[in-house]
């Protein structure tokens, strides 16, 4: 039951990879417009939640910096800055090592374990049950970040990927 699941996840992860593969560290900090998801907000988010993701999932979340959820959480405004973002491979080595946490934690999952209410019962409006929060963050909103990943891309005259 899992395994289309863990495979959507793993295509839509190898789909944001090959949209930043070729991009510099310059490049990943340009704007087309003021507030524009660059792809070193974009990274950096998608860290962030996967941390988060993993920890719904039981396991360690990496050890962030203290301002992370400042720059890369939810509402926050990404700049043309490249001095308050990483390098991008600083991204992609963490993001990595999380999602194989991530997929290893998944492959473990049970339907039953997937059918128990979310653990936050703030979250629960939204996300009922685990399986409904794994659904959204291991494939939707990734994807959704993919999306503004290509559209940034040809905005700025690269190639489709």
């Amino acid at each position: 039951m899992l395994a289309p699941l863990i495979a959507t996840i793993e295509h839509t992860r190898n789909q944001t990879l090959e949209l930043v593969a070729d991009l510099s560290d310059e490049q990943i900090v340009r704007q087309p417009a003021p507030g524009t998801n660059h792809p070193a907000w974009v990274l950096g988010h998608l860290l962030f939640v996967d941390g988060n993701f993993l920890a719904l999932l039981g396991g360690q979340p990496p050890r962030l910096e203290p301002n992370w959820k400042e720059v890369y959480g939810a509402g926050s405004t990404p700049v043309a800055d490249q001095a308050r973002y990483k390098p991008k491979q600083f991204y992609l080595d963490r993001m990595a090592k999380v999602h194989g946490q991530t997929l290893a934690r998944l492959q473990s999952l049970t339907p039953a374990d997937l059918a128990k209410p979310h653990p936050d019962p703030a979250r629960r409006e939204r996300f009922a049950t685990l399986g409904h929060a794994v659904m959204l963050y291991g494939t939707w909103h990734e994807a959704y970040h993919a999306g503004q990943l290509s559209t940034w891309r040809r905005v700025l005259g690269l190639p489709a990927v």
